[in-house]
């Protein structure tokens, strides 16, 4: 009997040392400290669009203007000093209340519910950028078309042809608040208040073709911008210095004999050609291509009302000999003209 209960004794000794040898002190989960956000919303441009002004826009082309009035935006928090993403909350239009750990954040936020526009790379805050797709082969040999043509009939046109073409983005709406510091939870019931103002990356022209002949004979107009910004670095707030050429649609105004439309870019950049590239499609399936420069107008600094103009009076667009459709099929002798346009 005493050899048991010695036997039980050192039994008991040990697994009470096991237990003290695996026991060690866990410091408590750091509680995250209430962050209000609040964030105002700049629907409007900062310049005056003339030809908005001026003119009664259906939806579509109002919604290039102005935007779409955003539901929800992703707020990111990147370390201050290592621009790394830390932590991302979703929130309505107008902000919201987060749980943030402490410390100190560069914040950057977006909204969703871009058609074109959209974003990658966001673990960086440096390489976070908005972006568009490259349009399909067939449109990007359209523009190809033009220029082989042009270089033909008159001297050598620069190329663009290491240059993508991209849709033109719409609205995204951007908000960059430095140096936020976020203290640690006390226990108190306090909430750290931080105010952003979200305006839109994207800028926003008007081109206009006026004083051209046959605009009752035009069905489809296609337009390629070139010299414009790649993309946006939205996180470090710059244009991407890579060119690209924007690809878009006119419309047909036949009252007032011109072609129109309204297209948002990332930005014309410095010392790039802004050429014009015009692709025409007759109601019969003839083409008609020309090329137009407004370099100058882009970056006229006198030019706030984004507006860009091109006299074309030498087009002629007559009436196809055939109606056109897929039981009356035309192939007409491609048009192509390069024109020094007067600016100013």
């Amino acid at each position: 009997m005493q050899m048991r209960g010695l036997l039980r004794h050192i039994v008991s000794c040990s697994i009470l040392l096991a237990m003290l040898a695996g026991c060690q002190r866990i410091p408590l989960y750091e509680r995250a400290t209430n962050v209000s956000l609040r964030i105002s919303l700049q629907l409007s441009l900062d310049y005056e669009l003339e030809f908005a002004t001026e003119n009664d826009l259906d939806e579509e082309l109002s919604l290039k203007v102005y935007g779409k009035e955003p539901q929800y935006f992703m707020a990111m928090f990147y370390d201050k000093y290592t621009h790394d993403l830390t932590t991302s909350h979703i929130v309505g239009a107008e902000g919201g209340d987060l749980h943030v750990p402490s410390g100190e954040y560069d914040i950057v936020l977006y909204n969703f519910g871009t058609e074109s526009t959209q974003v990658r790379n966001l673990n960086i805050k440096d390489e976070a950028e908005a972006f568009t797709s490259d349009i399909t082969k067939t449109m990007s040999d359209k523009f190809m078309a033009i220029r082989e043509s042009a270089a033909i009939k008159k001297s050598p046109v620069k190329g663009y042809e290491d240059d993508p073409i991209i849709h033109e983005p719409d609205h995204l709406y951007v908000a960059n608040v430095k140096d936020a510091d976020i203290p640690a939870f006390t226990g108190k019931d306090v909430s750290v208040t931080i105010y952003a103002d979200a305006a839109s990356i994207v800028e926003v022209y008007s081109l206009e073709i006026l004083n051209l002949k046959g605009v009752e004979n035009i069905g489809k107009v296609e337009v390629f911008i070139t010299g414009q910004s790649k993309s946006n670095h939205f996180g470090r707030q710059e244009m991407n210095p890579e060119p690209a050429s924007i690809y878009t649609e006119m419309r047909p105004d036949k009252e007032k004999g011109r072609l129109y439309t309204i297209f948002g870019t990332f930005g014309k950049l410095p010392g790039e050609e802004g050429l014009v590239y015009l692709d025409i499609s007759d109601t019969g399936g003839g083409k008609y291509r020309y090329i137009y420069d407004v370099t100058d107008q882009f970056d006229d600094p006198e030019n706030t009302g984004h507006r860009l103009v091109v006299d074309a009076s030498e087009i002629d667009i007559p009436k196809p000999e055939h109606g056109g459709g897929g039981l009356a099929p035309s192939v007409d002798k491609w048009e192509n003209e390069e024109v020094e346009v007067p600016l100013g």
